[in-house]
């Protein structure tokens, strides 16, 4: 559906994600050979977690999320976020996925989602980027 977009993967940003970014590109370099792939650098990553660490975000790692969120304010006019949101149920107390593809929950230590979330409505209350919390209907298009 997104045709030829590219794919990022966080290859060095921990020695686990190496192994299985290079896998993921072995599996789909055959079968779609003209998909982008691009790793983010270790020094790029470095750099963002102690630019959010010096704005007071306490968490071990940031999330994937919200690596591409940040990558996304550097590279683009316009960010819309959709489908961040870091608590068990959404607005209408209907529960809500951790992930979309799987059942597993966050690791409390991992991860500050509410922490982050936090940071998305300061950007979003600065115009920075647009923070969606309801599904998209007909009519937003």
């Amino acid at each position: 559906v997104y045709g030829n977009a590219f794919l990022a993967m966080p290859a060095f940003a921990y020695t686990f994600c190496t192994a299985l970014s290079v896998s993921v590109l072995k599996v789909l370099h055959p079968v779609r050979p003209q998909q982008p792939v691009v790793f983010f650098s270790p020094t790029y990553l470095r750099t963002l977690d102690r630019f959010w660490k010096r704005r007071g975000l306490k968490e071990v790692r940031l999330s994937s999320g919200f690596i591409l969120i940040s990558t996304a304010l550097e590279l683009c006019e316009s960010v819309h976020v959709y489908g961040f949101w870091p608590f068990g149920t959404d607005l209408q107390d209907k529960p809500v996925p951790y992930h979309y593809y799987d059942q597993l929950s966050p690791h409390r230590y991992m991860h500050a989602m509410p922490e982050e979330f936090v940071r998305l409505l300061q950007l979003h209350s600065k115009g920075a980027l647009t923070l969606h919390l309801q599904p998209c209907s007909s009519d937003n298009l």
